[in-house]
Formats: structure tokens, C-alpha cells, sequence
């Protein structure tokens, strides 16, 4: 007997479903992840596949692309908005102030594993709904916490079998040199603005270090000559990033 779906009853753009065969390769990979992340002392959280919108405004910022166009966004009956999780980071920060953990002794040191979703434009390596592994370390500032978050990640893709993997290290400084750093990419993209695209102009004054981020090919151009980050850390995020 020949079987023959109707269009209404096809998978929504952007999902995939994942048939036996398949499911074994993602159990093993997140398995992987797991037994790695208990071997660095991580545990795991899981929180809500949706939460208020609110959340990824302030936690994501309402300058990036997530906000402005992917988020999966909707009123429930009782007319509270609320948004399918984007990205994992927020909902877990979320969680550690709202359940009151950084009472308990620290370091807090979490990881996740989950669905995630936002709209994009479905291609190879980008759905609508995907699989986002995180990890998350609350609680201290100790530089050594940076390095055993890097060593994890390299960990996990050798553990998968990856070669040629390149770790390349950056800094988002403190408060004061996001904000000294603000200041010079909006000195160096302004005599130029008139050549940026209209997505970039529009982030100039809001969230110019979006800009870095541009995928237009003459804002891509301009912004490979844009100052970097480094040469503006404060003394102490300086300090930390040296160590």
C-alpha cells in the first residue's frame, strides 16, 4: 500500500525529524558532551523551552539580530508574551538569580543540552530548530575558570574526533571598556556610515560592536579596518586577560 503525505502534514520548514539510525549519533555526541562536562565538575540544568520575552531582551540585547527578527515570540490566553528559547544563556542566568544559587557556595558551574529556535533562513548548518550544548560558570572571576571552559570545548571536539581544530582567544573586557570601546567603533564607522548597509547604520548609535557582525560585503570591507577590542581593556580586564 503506497502512502502519500498531504503538504499540511509535512514537517514545518527549517525541522527535521530524526529517525532511528540518526538518533543513535546524536545520543552518542550528547553523551559525549556529558561525560566530559561531569569529568570538569559541571552539572546539569534544564530549563523551560519557552520563557517571557522579557528575558532575551535584556539578556540577549534588543540590538541583535536574534531580538529583531528570529525570535519565535506569542500572547498565551492570559495575554502574557512570551518567546520560544532562542539561545540557552539566558534562561540560565534566569534561573541562577531567580532560585537564589548564588546563596550557595561558589563557583556555580552548569551546562545544557536542548532544543533551541529561531527563524532563519533554512540552509545547511541552520534550522529553525536546533540543538545548541552550552556551558556557564557563575560565581567567580577567576581567569583560571576562562581557561577550564576553553580546555572543555577543545576537549569535547577532540573527543568527537575533530582535527585541525584552532582556538583563538578574545576579550569583552569589563564595563569600561565596553564602553570606551563603544565609543571609538562609532568615531571610526561614522565618517563612513553613508557606505555601511541600512542594517548597520541603524546599530551605529544602538549596538555598533553588531556591526563587526555584518554580513553585507561593503560593511564586511569597512569593518576589517575597525579598531580591536584589545587595545582598549581597562587595566583590569587587561590583567585578566593576560592570565
Amino acid at each position: 500500500m503506497k502512502y502519500q503525505a498531504s503538504p499540511k502534514y509535512f514537517v514545518p520548514r527549517g525541522t527535521d525529524d530524526l529517525l532511528p539510525g540518526e538518533v543513535e549519533k546524536w545520543q552518542w555526541m550528547e553523551e559525549t558532551a556529558r561525560k566530559i562536562c561531569r569529568l570538569y565538575g559541571f552539572r546539569e540544568i534544564r530549563t523551560p523551552l519557552f520563557e517571557h520575552t522579557e528575558i532575551y531582551q535584556r539578556g540577549v540585547g534588543e540590538a541583535t539580530d536574534i531580538v529583531e527578527k528570529e525570535m519565535y515570540s506569542f500572547y498565551d490566553r492570559g495575554e502574557r508574551a512570551l518567546t520560544l528559547r532562542p539561545e540557552g544563556t539566558a534562561g540560565v542566568v534566569r534561573s541562577f538569580v531567580e532560585k537564589k544559587v548564588f546563596a550557595d557556595p561558589q563557583p556555580t558551574k552548569w551546562y545544557y543540552i536542548g532544543p533551541m529556535f529561531r527563524y532563519e533562513n533554512p540552509q545547511a548548518g541552520r534550522r529553525r530548530q536546533f540543538h545548541q550544548f552550552g556551558v556557564e560558570v557563575f560565581g567567580s572571576a577567576d581567569p583560571a575558570l576562562d581557561a577550564e571552559v576553553i580546555a572543555l570545548g577543545m576537549h569535547f571536539y577532540q573527543a568527537l574526533g575533530l582535527e585541525d581544530v584552532r582556538v583563538e582567544i578574545n576579550s569583552v573586557g569589563d564595563q569600561e571598556t565596553r564602553e570606551r570601546y563603544r565609543k571609538r567603533l562609532i568615531d571610526y564607522f561614522e565618517p563612513v556610515k553613508d557606505s555601511l548597509s541600512k542594517e548597520a547604520r541603524e546599530r551605529l548609535y544602538k549596538n555598533p560592536l553588531r556591526i563587526l557582525d555584518s554580513k553585507d560585503p561593503k560593511t564586511k570591507e569597512i569593518a576589517m579596518e575597525a579598531p580591536s577590542i584589545l587595545d582598549d581593556l581597562s587595566e583590569p580586564a587587561r590583567q585578566h586577560f593576560e592570565q
